[in-house]
This record gives C-alpha cells, sequence and structure tokens, in this order.
C-alpha cells in the first residue's frame, strides 16, 4: 500500500508542530511539503528539525510547486492564506483539510 502524501501549510505554528511530528511517526503517512508564509525565517530548513528528526523536506513558500504531486493539504494558517491555498488545490486537484480558525460569516 502507498503511502499518503502529505503537505502541511503552517508547518512552523503549534499545530503545524504537532502535525509535522505526527506525520513523520506514522507508518502510512509521507511528508510531502511543509510550508510557511513568504517572509517565515524558517524557509529553506529541514521541516524535521521541530521534531529533532530531519527528514529531508525544506520549508518553502511556493504553493503551487510544493502541491504537486501531494495527495492532501492540512492548512493551519490564517483565513486569507488558507482561501489562497484553497484556490491552488482547487486548480491542481489536491484534497484539503481546513483547520485555521477566525473566519467570518
Amino acid at each position: 500500500m502507498s503511502k499518503i502524501k502529505i503537505a502541511i501549510a503552517g508547518s512552523s505554528g503549534r499545530m503545524g508542530k504537532t502535525l509535522l511530528e505526527n506525520v513523520l511517526l506514522a507508518d502510512d503517512l509521507l511528508l510531502h511539503a511543509a510550508l510557511e508564509h513568504d517572509s517565515s525565517a524558517m524557509l529553506g530548513r529541514d521541516a524535521g528539525e521541530f521534531s529533532g528528526t530531519p527528514c529531508g523536506v525544506k520549508i518553502s513558500a511556493d504553493v503551487a510547486a510544493a502541491l504537486r504531486g501531494a495527495d492532501v493539504l492540512i492548512d493551519f494558517t490564517r483565513p486569507e492564506g488558507t482561501l489562497h491555498h484553497l484556490e491552488i488545490c482547487r486548480k491542481l486537484g489536491v484534497n484539503m483539510v481546513i483547520g485555521t480558525t477566525g473566519f467570518n460569516a
């Protein structure tokens, strides 16, 4: 059985770090991409550093490039970022799980 390829947006936040740790530990999941905003000091660093387990996945701000080949994006960012990511996921046919809070009706 092939592993589910996971991308995480908001990877250096509280929930993002928890997601990274759990994806890296899961036998049926593969960390495909880790995303942060384009001014993050974390860009270019190994996403596994947060859990003390380097994994070879560099944190990126290029959402479209990072999502190519991913099965699902898990998003814990801000509403405006989530909406931007949703549009890219729709265009690329990538499933999305939204954990972002703070949306207004």
